[in-house]
């Protein structure tokens, strides 16, 4: 899983709508061939479909550094560098996943369960 989490300073600098998107509802389970929508800081409004379940994929972090990384939802081409880090949706507005990597064909999302589970919070 490769994720963050931050606290405000102040609460009131922040609002729970993602931007032409709107309020979360919730969290559920990704599946194959879901419907999903993100708003990301460089394609901004996207979306796709899940195109596979349980995938394990290699990433390169830096230079020589490759983590693997499994049980992970994969979509087509939805998102760019800039965009990791952007809530994925379903067309209900139920979280499903973190996008965290991709290329010019591939969008890679963690599990929004794995998420929570290794942060220790929830929806």
């Amino acid at each position: 899983m490769d994720a963050a989490i931050a606290r405000p300073l102040n609460p009131e600098d922040v609002s729970d709508e993602i931007l032409q998107i709107g309020t979360l509802q919730g969290a559920a389970e990704g599946t194959l061939g879901m419907a999903i929508k993100k708003s990301g800081r460089t394609t901004q409004f996207t979306t796709g479909t899940i195109e596979q379940v349980d995938v394990s994929v290699n990433v390169q972090y830096g230079e020589g550094k490759i983590a693997m990384f499994t049980d992970q939802l994969m979509a087509g081409a939805m998102s760019q560098g800039g965009d990791s880090g952007s809530a994925v949706l379903n067309e209900n507005n139920a979280l499903v996943g973190l996008l965290f990597a991709g290329s010019d064909t591939t969008t890679v999302i963690n599990r929004i369960q794995h998420v929570f589970s290794a942060l220790g919070v929830g929806v």
